[in-house]
Parts: structure tokens; C-alpha cells; sequence
């Protein structure tokens, strides 16, 4: 796992990277509160979490989170925020960050998050963000549970799901689960109609 943080606020970043390094001896973890130094490491390849400070102008959070879902697809972006808003928790989403974290959330619990991140799952601080009616929508879902769940949706099992996406069937049915919670639905059945109703 490669880690990069960018923060306003460095003392925050280098906070963040001490702790993580002890916690996750295996990571490299680089932390920065220059974009021009955060583009240069990123461009030296490697990086495959981001955790990104939500709390900078919000019209530029968003536009970095638009450029990198383009320019680096595969690595999942984690925004952090002193203060969880619905609206803004949603936006980000949309934008296709992966994870919310706040910054005062215990170390563990981040590295529960860059775990679960890691494997392309969405964490959110708290399910409620989600409950309102027109945000239970396949636009919400990572790629990876996009995926995941129009195979669902075309009939096949877990066993096949993870042979032709090459994961385990645990990391299958770790996303179905996820999915299922996040569109607020039961079974494999409602999901299914859900991302046919969307597509």
C-alpha cells in the first residue's frame, strides 16, 4: 500500500503519516501540503490510496477529485474533513472519492478505512449520510461494485463473479454487502432490479 496525503494543514499530514507508518509497517506513506510536490509524486507512479484534505476550497477539492478519477482511475481517493455535512459527504461521492474519514477519528479506524479502500469498498462515518431517497443510487458505487453488481444483475453467482473478475469469492461478497447497504435493498434480487431500473 503507497499512501499519499495532501493537507492544508501539515502538522495534520505529518501527524497522519507518523502514525500510519507505525500502524502499517508494510505502506510507504508520503504526505505533502504542496499540490505542485503532490502531482510530482503521483506522476513517479506507485500511489494507489490518496488522502485528501476536504477542507481546502471546496470548488478546487472538486475539481482535483474530477482530474484525478481521469488521469489516475486506479487509485482511490479518501477525503478527510473536521466536520462530516451530509451535502458535502454526498458531493464527494459523486465525484467519485471512495471514503470519508474525519480528522479527529481514532488511527485504527483509519487504517480500517485505507484497508477497505485499498480493495475498492466505499466507507462513509456514518450510514445515515446515505438514507435520503435520491442518494440509494448505482451513481454512489465505486467502479469495482459497479462492476460487481452488473454481473449481478446478469445472473451469475459469487463463484463467478470472482473468476471473471479475478477476486476472491470473500471480497465478492464483502462488496454485495457493502452494495446492498448502500442502496438500501435486501437481497441479490432488489439490486439487481435497482441497476436495471438506472441502467
Amino acid at each position: 500500500m503507497n499512501v499519499l496525503i495532501i493537507d492544508t494543514l501539515p502538522i495534520y499530514a505529518h501527524g497522519l503519516n507518523v502514525g500510519l507508518v507505525k500502524m502499517l509497517p508494510e505502506a510507504r506513506v508520503v504526505n505533502t501540503s504542496n499540490i505542485d510536490s503532490f502531482w510530482l509524486e503521483l506522476n513517479e507512479g506507485g500511489i494507489s490510496i490518496i488522502i485528501l484534505d476536504g477542507e481546502m476550497e471546496h470548488i478546487c477539492c472538486i475539481a482535483l477529485l474530477d482530474e484525478l478519477s481521469i488521469k489516475y482511475p486506479q487509485v482511490h481517493v479518501i477525503v478527510s474533513l473536521r466536520k462530516v455535512k451530509k451535502s458535502r459527504v454526498r458531493q464527494y461521492l459523486r465525484h467519485r472519492a471512495v471514503a470519508v474519514i474525519c480528522k479527529d477519528q481514532p488511527l485504527e479506524a483509519v487504517v480500517q478505512v485505507l484497508r477497505a479502500a485499498e480493495t475498492g469498498l466505499i466507507c462513509l462515518p456514518d450510514s445515515s449520510v446515505l438514507d435520503d431517497e435520491h442518494y440509494r443510487s448505482i451513481e454512489t458505487l465505486s467502479e469495482r461494485q459497479r462492476e460487481i453488481l452488473s454481473l449481478l444483475a446478469d445472473g451469475q453467482s459469487n463463484k463467478q463473479i470472482s473468476r471473471c473478475l479475478n477476486i476472491s469469492a470473500g471480497t465478492v461478497k464483502a462488496h454485495l454487502e457493502s452494495i446492498f447497504r448502500r442502496l438500501n435493498v435486501n437481497n441479490r434480487t432488489q439490486a439487481a432490479m435497482m441497476f436495471v431500473e438506472e441502467e
